[in-house]
């Protein structure tokens, strides 16, 4: 899988399908061309290299498969489609009664911090970077600012806090959306690890815990002013 959740594995015969491919056996049936002994799986760099015979024959595939198999097991894969659609539904009305909890039942409607409960992780994480990033050009402004205003000034003279404003108003203001896309990037996340990972009682734990933190972030999280 590459880093946009896509699947980029392809799958190599080791001796080939058809007649003129690669380590092609004609004593072989169709039947075991395409059984899983005669497959290996190989994203698609590696597939092309195994296009040179000379380097790659049947032998040195079925070693690599052999001590592939040998170090992580032949695992089969299994998802409980019950446990999926269980999980999804209670998610989906979880989501649910956060946009009710936040559209109709915010303490300070008109000072709420925006919450999507239909974003997806990548648009949680996306908003977190751009929050990131904010506080990150706020720090340099405030940098700046600060060592020019120095220059000018004696210390003595200097009086207060500086970029009153800034500093209490806006950091908090980022900082508090930032926490609100976090949580909401951990519950998508914990959300799909259990449906893979049922078992998992920590996770599950931690799930919980933090929808009814997030709960409590759509009825009271709200913007400095």
């Amino acid at each position: 899988m590459n880093e946009r959740n896509k699947f980029i594995g392809q799958v190599c015969h080791i001796k080939a399908a058809e007649q003129g491919g690669e380590r092609f056996n004609e004593e072989q049936s169709d039947e075991e061309r395409r059984s899983y002994s005669n497959l290996l799986l190989l994203c698609y760099p590696h597939h092309i290299e195994t296009n040179e015979v000379s380097l790659y024959s049947p032998e040195s595939l079925q070693l690599m498969k052999g001590e592939h198999e040998k170090l992580f097991g032949k695992k089969i894969f299994k998802i409980d489609e019950s446990l999926l659609y269980q999980v999804a539904q209670e998610m989906d009305a979880y989501w649910k009664r956060i946009d009710e909890l936040h559209r109709h039942h915010h303490v300070v409607s008109e000072l709420a911090i925006e919450i999507d409960a239909s974003a997806t992780f990548l648009d949680a994480a996306g908003k977190a970077n751009g929050l990131v990033a904010q506080l990150g050009e706020i720090q340099q402004y405030l940098m700046d600012s600060d060592r020019l205003e120095d220059e000018k000034k004696p210390v003595e003279m200097q009086t207060g806090p500086k970029h009153f404003e800034m500093v209490y108003i806006g950091f908090t203001n980022i900082l508090t959306k930032l926490s609100v896309a976090l949580a909401q990037m951990e519950i998508k996340h914990l959300e799909e690890f259990i449906k893979l990972n049922p078992s998992d009682q920590a996770a599950r734990r931690r799930l919980d815990q933090r929808k009814e933190e997030f709960a409590t972030y759509a009825v009271s999280a709200g913007y400095a002013d």
